[in-house]
């Protein structure tokens, strides 16, 4: 997400928290940072960590703060959608963002063996592949939206290269993943959320029919190498469990590399030296990534339960305290980042942002959404370095707590 600097004479003047708005979040966090780093939030019920050595601590201590309540909806769910949801056989068991140990170490050591470094650089020449295939359906266009045709279903092509499926509607796809997010973390009215439900439910189906698919005939893939753990030693992952994580990586795996291309591409083109630096030297990009991340978080907040009475930030909470880290806040945090509303691709310290997490949850999928930035940041600054943003576009910031990006980024490609 690009936030305002807290000097931006549009951004708006926060006096409590908006947690489903963009424009003056960096400058209510800013103050907030300084005069109340842990504060409640009535309108959540939520206390909210703002600063980033508290949402490290806090990321670190996995026993006292639990990961339970990550998928929990923020609002309850209408009884007609709870009953809907019972009745077509949904169950989304708690299987690793929000699985305490010791069932998480046991679920992350299967999934890790297939999703790691090792196995998303073996899959680079695809991935570079699909994205210079997106770059090339822009050539000729003139004015182009960087997210309905070119971020939106990239990412979810990439992932179909785990999952072992080549042919697929990536937009389906796409609508699925926004509907549970919108479920959990959005501010959908009944009719919303009900239509929510059904499209969660065809994407549950969806992946229960993939991986009966993959029992039936085993491939070099995401749900195989699942199904082949359980066939060695059932006790070290159900078939359950299996179901849930395919659910849970077709959900988190490409909707956040959606966010943080259209962010770090925002932002890129609002600085137009940082972008003539990328274009001049595109070895650069890895470090235009790790900023991107830092400055324009795919994921903004995150959130944990207190498992007994603990002090966080000078603030006493009791067991069961629901927290809601705002890792924007921590990655614009000026204790440890100099100058945090800028945005400096080769600033030293751009890795230390906590975008992905920290300690035994960190994002399994972390190396392959920096491996697609990378490529995608090299392959547009170099077909089109002269790109600008359409001016006094809007780019209709997503509306979840959770995960924020671009609805739309209207750029001229100025070949």
């Amino acid at each position: 997400m690009t936030l305002d600097a807290p000097t931006c004479p549009h951004a708006a003047e926060w006096t409590e928290f908006r947690p489903y708005q963009h424009d003056g979040m960096a400058q209510f966090f800013t103050r907030k940072r300084q005069e109340e780093p842990v504060f409640f939030d009535e309108e959540t019920g939520y206390w909210i960590v703002t600063r980033r050595d508290d949402v490290r601590a806090i990321f670190a201590d996995p026993d006292r703060f639990s990961a339970a309540n990550v998928h929990d909806p923020l609002t309850p769910y209408p009884p007609e959608l709870v009953e809907y949801l019972r009745a077509e056989g949904f169950r989304r068991d708690k299987t690793q963002a929000n699985c305490d140990r010791p069932k998480h170490t046991r679920i992350r050591q299967v999934a890790q063996s297939f999703l790691n470094i090792r196995q998303f650089k073996t899959r680079e020449p695809q991935i570079r592949a699909l994205v210079e295939a997106a770059i090339d359906k822009l050539r000729g266009k003139g004015r182009v939206d960087l997210v309905d045709d070119f971020s939106y279903e990239l990412p979810a092509r990439v992932l179909f290269l785990l999952l072992g499926v080549p042919d697929i509607d990536a937009r389906r796809i796409k609508v699925w993943a926004d509907s549970r997010f919108n479920m959990i973390s959005g501010d959908a009215d009944h009719d919303g959320k009900m239509e929510a439900g059904r499209q969660v439910i065809d994407f549950w189906n969806y992946c229960g029919e993939l991986i009966q698919a993959r029992r039936e005939q085993p491939g070099d893939d995401y749900p195989s190498h699942l199904l082949a753990a359980h066939a060695k030693d059932p006790d070290s992952i159900s078939l359950q469990e299996i179901q849930n994580l395919t659910f849970g990586v077709l959900l988190a795996g490409h909707e956040t590399t959606t966010n943080a291309i259209g962010n770090t591409m925002h932002m890129l083109l609002r600085d137009r030296a940082e972008w003539d630096r990328l274009v001049a030297e595109p070895g650069l990009a890895p470090n235009y990534v790790e900023e991107g991340l830092r400055a324009g978080p795919p994921v903004v907040c995150w959130r944990r339960i207190t498992t007994e009475p603990v002090t966080i930030g000078g603030v006493s909470l009791p067991e069961g305290a629901p927290i809601m880290m705002s890792l924007a806040s921590a990655n614009r945090d000026e204790d440890h980042f100099e100058c945090p509303h800028q945005f400096q691709g080769q600033r030293e310290n751009a890795r230390d942002h906590v975008s992905f997490g920290y300690g035994i949850h960190f994002c399994m999928g972390a190396p392959l959404a920096k491996l697609e930035l990378k490529l995608v940041l090299e392959g547009l600054s170099q077909a089109f370095p002269n790109m600008t943003l359409v001016p006094d576009s809007d780019p209709d910031w997503q509306r979840t707590i959770l995960v924020r990006g671009p609805g739309r980024l209207l750029v001229d490609l100025n070949e």
